[in-house]
């Protein structure tokens, strides 16, 4: 019975592996030299810029730690460029000490897509010139980190530790998610996302944009108004429906005729990957609604995206359509791409300034950052403008 005891004992102990000891013991002295590490800029902050810091023996007895946890504090603390040692003179707060570190993480899957449009390109200028701005009018610096995951993919693990770090006072995202499957937040430092989810979201007001269109094509006399919305690239998405459930409100809202059928997006094979870049699609759907004569067609278009529109004047020239006589055509454009250059004389442009974008990013972060979060998520809209 004795020895059955022991057998059953046996089966519930855990085994520690030398491995495993070795592991949990680092943690353990990390999370002695992060305590020392936080107590030591408390106090850099309190006495400020260009003060001198106690002794490396006062400071042992101060916070009750050995001399070598210290020193990996301040070695941790010079790296970050908050103190200096200085030979036989002793710790000094740098002057950088009051700078707030902002992260940066840019999806360039956004750039890597073929066919993609140029505005990811555009939006990561404007992001750079803008934190070049603030690093030299603002106690602020800034880190870039690049990564390349799927559209509205969830933070990787290890900047999640980052950003949950000491080592970042907010953060600007594009084309990630800061929250899990079922909505819970990966990181809780003030944060911004364009095209992801999070906290506090920058997206374009892509209703107000459908809005300024029809209300353009009406004064032009159009009563048939067909909305075209183009599907992203990648995994199965309900965006462009979304999209174009929109347009059909403000239709409604307009007291205009609503035609259900002019709402459309290209017909795309079945497939877990869309791969169809935007131009064929706006080519195929022109093909479609105007290859044969048919009084039943629209008299007005509003293609919600630039590169579709290219595509679509390809097919309505092919066709013989003149733009602005048979059909009257207002595009959504970005501002500074050259992919309409040229080609808008006889259309009306509903465009997005990515600088916009950019501004109301930076703002919104400096508003979470000094006043804190509100409850629920923060939707911040960026409202396009109507060029006639």
């Amino acid at each position: 019975m004795e020895l059955e005891k022991i057998i059953k004992n046996a089966d519930s102990i855990q085994v520690v592996t030398p491995k495993q000891l070795r592991q949990a013991t680092t943690k353990r002295a990390n999370a002695k030299v992060e305590l020392v590490r936080q107590k030591l800029h408390a106090l850099a902050l309190e006495i400020g810029a260009g003060s001198q810091l106690p002794t490396i023996r006062e400071l042992c007895i101060l916070f009750q730690t050995s001399s070598a946890t210290l020193t990996a504090a301040l070695d941790l603390l010079e790296s970050e460029r908050m103190l200096s040692r200085k030979e036989r003179q002793g710790i000094f707060v740098t002057d950088s000490i009051d700078r707030r570190t902002i992260h940066i993480i840019f999806n360039v899957s956004m750039m890597t897509n073929v066919g993609q449009s140029p505005f990811w390109s555009l939006l990561w200028v404007q992001l750079l010139q803008e934190a070049e701005q603030n690093a030299a009018f603002k106690s602020e610096q800034y880190q870039f980190h690049f990564l390349c995951l799927q559209p509205g993919q969830s933070l990787p693990d290890e900047y999640i530790a980052l950003l949950n770090s000491s080592q970042a006072d907010g953060c600007l995202l594009v084309g990630l998610n800061t929250r899990t499957e079922d909505y819970q937040p990966l990181i809780s430092i003030p944060h911004v996302v364009f095209a992801g989810g999070g906290d506090v979201m920058v997206q374009v007001d892509y209703k107000e944009g459908a809005r300024l269109a029809i209300q353009a094509l009406a004064q032009q006399g159009c009563r048939k108004i067909a909305c075209w919305a183009a599907v992203p690239n990648g995994p199965p998405s309900d965006f462009a429906q979304s999209l174009l459930t929109q347009f059909k409100e403000v239709v409604t809202e307009q007291q205009l005729p609503l035609y259900p059928e002019f709402f459309r997006t290209a017909n795309l094979p079945p497939t877990t990957i869309r791969t169809m870049i935007y131009q064929e699609q706006g080519y195929l759907l022109a093909r479609e609604m105007f290859a044969t004569f048919n009084e039943h067609r629209p008299d007005g278009l509003y293609i919600s995206d630039d590169m579709m529109t290219s595509g679509a004047l390809v097919a309505l020239e092919e066709l013989g359509i003149q733009v602005g006589e048979d059909i009257k055509v207002v595009t959504y454009s970005n501002a500074g791409s050259p992919i309409l250059f040229g080609r808008t004389k006889y259309m009306a442009r509903v465009e997005v300034d990515a600088a916009d974008i950019v501004r109301g990013m930076y703002a919104s972060l400096d508003t979470a950052i000094s006043k804190g979060f509100g409850s629920g998520d923060i939707v911040v809209n960026i409202r396009p403008r109507l060029y006639l």
